[in-house]
């Protein structure tokens, strides 16, 4: 049985340090620029933060220092969510259950907010963490990949600007697929789903077409717009970001979606990146094979619990 009680100044300077150093040895990777890793640890850390309530717990066993537990709460339209933030477990005690007690405090946690679902991010190269969480359905992966030098597309195919005539209807196209794909994935109800793809989508392109540092392409097969693939450059130090690819109805299954991601890394290296990366949802299991076939590789994995 464990207990826990909030962690002092003291103890939480040292979890902050710690879990710094840790999140840094997660992002940090042979393939990926330096600045960018150190900008996802700063936003995991600035994230607990920011956050509306955010608590370090402290788990102790009787007098044994056991682990440490960082959780927060946000609100998201209109309800309340719990986010585990960190679960560290002292290296002596592993293997014994703790983590498994840890996470079923941070659940209770949540419920005592009333909180609609718990969230958290765990390192998809970690198999342990996989296995502690194995009870949170897999909601999204971020995946990313050195362009040292994009394939070419096949005879028949090329890449080019979307045009101003083609934007509406594809605007309109991408907001209901992208609620569609968040429903689907169980992070939301479908009409707030709706809401949120229409929202964000407003934030990310106030000008349109027209936004700054970000391309609109379609591939085209024979002539004929079989595809598309929105990306926005300089995301993060030296990484475009895939917004939205998608293969048009009756053209599916004849590798477009792999020649439209291609048209979108020449287009991140135009722009002056080094990477591209982009979110998939954990059912596409399609397009998840198709960018581990293409050399992406996950660095984050969304989970989620509905309370």
């Amino acid at each position: 049985m464990i207990e826990t009680r909030v962690a002092t100044d003291r103890e939480m300077q040292a979890w902050r340090s710690d879990w710094r150093a840790r999140l840094s040895s997660w992002y940090t990777q042979p393939d990926v620029p330096a600045d960018w890793a150190s900008a996802q640890a700063e936003r995991r850390i600035a994230g607990f933060e920011a956050a509306p309530e955010s608590v370090l717990q402290t788990l102790t066993d009787g007098d044994d220092l056991i682990g440490l537990l960082a959780l927060s709460a946000v609100e998201q339209d209109g309800q309340s969510s719990a986010i585990v933030a960190d679960i560290w477990v002292a290296p002596e005690h592993r293997r014994r259950g703790y983590g498994r007690l840890a996470l079923g405090t941070a659940e209770e946690w949540a419920r005592s907010r009333r909180a609609r679902s718990i969230w958290l991010v765990t390192d998809p190269a970690q198999p342990s963490e996989t296995a502690l969480f194995a009870a949170y359905p897999l909601r999204a992966l971020q995946m990313i990949k050195e362009l040292s030098g994009p394939d070419v597309l096949a005879d028949g195919l090329k890449g080019r600007p979307m045009t101003h005539a083609e934007y509406a209807d594809w605007r309109a196209a991408a907001v209901r697929g992208y609620a569609a794909d968040i429903a689907a994935s169980g992070s939301m109800p479908s009409e707030e789903a709706a809401v949120a793809a229409a929202e964000q989508t407003d934030q990310l392109l106030p000008d349109g077409l027209s936004t700054a540092n970000h391309t609109f392409l379609c591939l085209c097969a024979d002539g004929e717009a079989v595809a598309t693939n929105w990306i926005g450059h300089h995301y993060g130090p030296g990484v475009s970001w895939v917004y939205g690819v998608e293969v048009h109805d009756g053209h599916r299954g004849k590798g477009y979606g792999r020649a439209a991601m291609i048209i979108g890394e020449h287009a991140a290296l135009d722009a002056g990146d080094t990477h591209l990366a982009l979110n998939v949802f954990g059912q596409n299991h399609v397009a998840i094979s198709l960018y581990n076939a293409m050399g992406y590789r996950a660095y984050d994995a969304g989970r989620s619990l509905a309370l």
